[in-house]
């Protein structure tokens, strides 16, 4: 996955792992599968990217301003709106190889979470795969989210302009690299749910999942590391690679998941 399309489209990596959760992805899929994601945002970071290379995905959102603002990224990339729908998983047209719910368990209260699972797990074809990606409900982006959030201590470097001249320092050492040009959501969707490496797992289990694979995305992830590191390549591929050497305690798990008990999976064609 070294060639000149994908280097163009594959964004350099921030302090999130969102380049390795792309990628991650793009190891679990083929061409000639069927892909839904579901609550896709703007479709930005993912959809979209996968779209620009070929593959046959759809992604569906019930927040109509994400979707709408997608659409016109989506144009603007040179990509078809089309792709991205105002609908969820009871309304899905289509019985697709691969489902991804990226960072949307963690958003979904407890009495619809099980409903959600169960639909998609029964809309996939009956050798389909599931790929989630969570944040660790106890790591250090959790953390990070409280103390700027919630406590307050984001508004107090903005005030003081401390995050300007950060951003202004950056933008001198490293150009845009630090920077998303367009929001992966428009939605202030709360979490709700705080998983685990282990519950992460038993909840997919419990209803009907077979775990094939579980992986940490990086260690360090959130609004104190992202106004600090990211732009600095060393600390991205330092902070990839701890959250590979230790996942449990990584800021976020990545599952691949599969439908049938026996364990495996057959891509459309094969």
């Amino acid at each position: 996955m070294k060639d000149a399309k994908l280097t163009n489209i594959i964004p350099k990596e921030n302090i999130y792992g969102h380049t390795k959760r792309l990628l991650w992805i793009l190891s679990k899929i083929q061409k000639n599968d069927e892909i839904a994601e579901l609550g896709c945002g703007t479709g930005y970071m993912i959809t979209l990217p996968l779209a620009k290379l070929g593959y046959s995905i759809i992604g569906i959102d019930t927040d109509i301003a994400s979707v709408e603002f997608g659409k016109r990224v989506f144009s603007q990339e040179g990509a078809s709106p089309e792709i991205l729908k105002v609908s969820n998983i009871e309304k899905l047209d289509m019985n697709p190889d691969i489902i991804i719910a990226s960072e949307v368990l963690e958003h979904i209260p407890d009495k619809d979470l099980g409903v959600t699972l169960s639909k998609i797990y029964n809309q996939l074809i009956p050798t389909g795969k599931l790929l989630v990606t969570v944040p660790n409900g106890y790591g250090w982006f959790e953390l990070e989210s409280f103390l700027w959030f919630k406590v307050g201590v984001g508004k107090l470097l903005e005030w003081t302009q401390v995050t300007r001249v950060v951003n202004k320092v950056k933008h001198i050492l490293f150009g845009h690299d630090f920077e998303l040009p367009y929001s992966s959501t428009l939605s202030d969707s709360p979490h709700v749910q705080r998983f685990t490496f282990k519950s992460i797992q038993e909840l997919l289990q419990k209803y009907g999942f077979k775990v094939v694979t579980i992986s940490g995305s990086v260690l360090f992830a959130g609004p104190f590391s992202n106004l600090l590191f990211t732009g600095i390549r060393p600390i991205m591929y330092l902070n990839c690679a701890l959250g590979k050497w230790f996942p449990r305690l990584a800021s976020g798990f990545f599952v691949e998941c599969l439908v049938n008990t026996e364990g495996t999976f057959s891509h459309r064609g094969n």
